[in-house]
């Protein structure tokens, strides 16, 4: 019997990279990213930090605590705070609107520490310090209306910093000491 003998035939793969290529480059322009998304903060430059105070050199009256605990509970000043809570007590801290002897004499004094576990979940954390972002939002656009008529966006930087001086945000941010948390 005869064997007959085939000639395999290699296939050009080049044109099959080259059409990968293409689609990839397809999705990649056309796709979009949401460059919203994250926390936005600035971060203070070294100059500045030297400016803030140690815990311990400030006031008891200047200083408000919130942790978030291992277990996801909320505490402000070792009391239990809901989330709505938050806000409406930041506002009050940081403001003094009825000038009480136990709050900061001014805003720029305030500072708000976020002491928070390890365990602690993360959209918490998130909750918490955007109630808190938040805070600090609402009071400027408040003044920013008596003051100048608009949001605090709308504002020239010229405005903004002015009310950036009145209300600067000061929230510090530290590991919770709480038994079985970040150990």
């Amino acid at each position: 019997m005869a064997r007959f003998k085939r000639n395999i035939t290699s296939i050009n793969a080049t044109s099959s990279a080259d059409i990968a290529f293409i689609l990839l480059l397809f999705f990649l322009l056309t796709g979009t990213l949401n460059p919203d998304e994250g926390i936005f903060r600035e971060l203070l430059p070294d100059t500045s930090t030297a400016r803030l105070k140690k815990k311990q050199d400030i006031e008891k009256r200047d200083l408000l605590t919130f942790t978030i605990t291992a277990d996801n509970k909320i505490l402000m000043e070792n009391e239990p705070v809901s989330i709505p809570e938050i806000r409406r007590s930041a506002k009050i801290f940081i403001s003094n609107p009825e000038k009480l002897e136990n709050l900061p004499r001014n805003a720029a004094d305030a500072v708000i520490s976020l002491e928070v576990s390890r365990q602690t979940n993360y959209d918490t954390y998130l909750t918490v310090f955007g109630e808190l972002s938040a805070a600090y939002n609402e009071l400027r656009n408040e003044l920013a209306g008596e003051r100048f008529g608009k949001m605090f966006e709308r504002l020239t930087e010229e405005q903004q910093n002015t009310v950036r001086e009145e209300y600067p945000i000061r929230i510090t941010e530290k590991e919770s000491k709480e038994k079985g948390g970040g150990q």
